[in-house]
């Protein structure tokens, strides 16, 4: 396709050859465009011109289509039903219908936390609809959200905040700490800090994540002997599930700690020294901002996870 050669048509004027067409008359098609008679005379000539052929003349019947102007009928009024139906307004997201499957990024813990509820919540409003599960490091991350691999990045990661990258905030998380059933701790008449350094410990690791949790963890290594510290593992599951058969305590934020006691039969407890809290965002690339299915998955989440009923209360 050679693009100089390409003609200059205003889709206005492909809109002026329709309504001729419809109404076989100059000053119809001007009323109904609400233009001048004069006006639509000179988009026809443009179009005449541009087209290289009379494509209308007048008859006794009125404005009469020559044979080019029959043969562009079809092909005229489709490419106004795309522009209409699929250029000017974006098809809307229909949930009750739709079998999207939309894809998810965040950490282990934060896939505890968000899955469960997300997917009750999707099963309700879009029950055809569908969850793809994703990890990645950041690098990873960032790609797959410029690209449409990933519709949307759940947490807390301060390598997210990148040009391009959106992100709206979704609630505040705090620390709190886990251990299990008939730990000693839970004899004590308080769990203070000094009971919370003469532990031993699993400490989560954040690593190259970009996860705020790596804060928390400096000040972890800070407070505890090394000496107590059990095991450092990458994982908040992990980390978790090593709590069924030790006297270990960990030290993990609440919302996906609380979602996890009841499953691995976990007592929380609240954490006796200061860590830093952390807000949780929901991140998408600018490319998708408009995209009706991403905008409809970003409401619901925001409407779930941003209400103040869904933060765990302190006690």
């Amino acid at each position: 396709m050679d693009f100089h050669k390409l003609p200059q048509i205003d889709l206005r004027l492909l809109v002026v050859f329709d309504e001729i067409r419809k109404h076989r008359s100059l000053t119809l098609a001007a009323d109904s465009l609400g233009v001048t008679q004069s006006a639509m005379s000179k988009s026809l000539h443009r179009l005449r011109h541009q087209l290289g052929d009379s494509l209308f003349v007048r008859t006794q019947k009125g404005m009469e289509p020559t044979a080019r102007a029959k043969a562009l009928e079809g092909a005229v009024s489709e490419i106004l039903r795309t522009f209409h139906e699929k250029i000017a307004v974006a098809p809307p997201f229909e949930p009750d219908s739709s079998n999207r499957i939309f894809s998810i990024h965040a950490s282990d813990i934060g896939m505890s936390a968000f899955l469960p509820v997300l997917a009750q919540e999707l099963g309700r409003r879009a029950p055809r609809s569908r969850i793809a599960a994703i990890t990645g490091n950041q690098k990873e991350v960032i790609e797959a959200l410029e690209a449409g691999d990933i519709d949307l990045s759940l947490g807390a990661f301060s390598t997210l905040d990148e040009p391009g990258i959106f992100q709206q905030r979704l609630y505040v998380e705090r620390y709190i700490c886990l251990v299990r059933q008939g730990h000693p701790v839970l004899a004590l008449p308080h769990f203070d800090a000094q009971a919370f350094r003469e532990q031993s410990h699993v400490v989560i690791g954040s690593g190259r994540s970009g996860h705020a949790h790596g804060r928390a963890e400096a000040i972890l290594l800070e407070e505890i002997d090394p000496a107590r510290v059990a095991m450092k593992v990458s994982g908040f599951i992990l980390a978790a599930m090593l709590l069924r058969q030790s006297d270990h305590v960990l030290t993990i934020p609440s919302v996906a700690a609380l979602t996890l006691a009841p499953e691995l039969g976990l007592v929380p407890l609240d954490c006796p020294i200061e860590l830093p809290e952390f807000t949780v965002f929901q991140y998408w690339h600018e490319r998708f901002s408009h995209d009706p299915a991403v905008q409809w998955l970003r409401s619901l989440i925001h409407d779930v996870f941003g209400r103040p009923d869904f933060l765990v209360p302190k006690r």
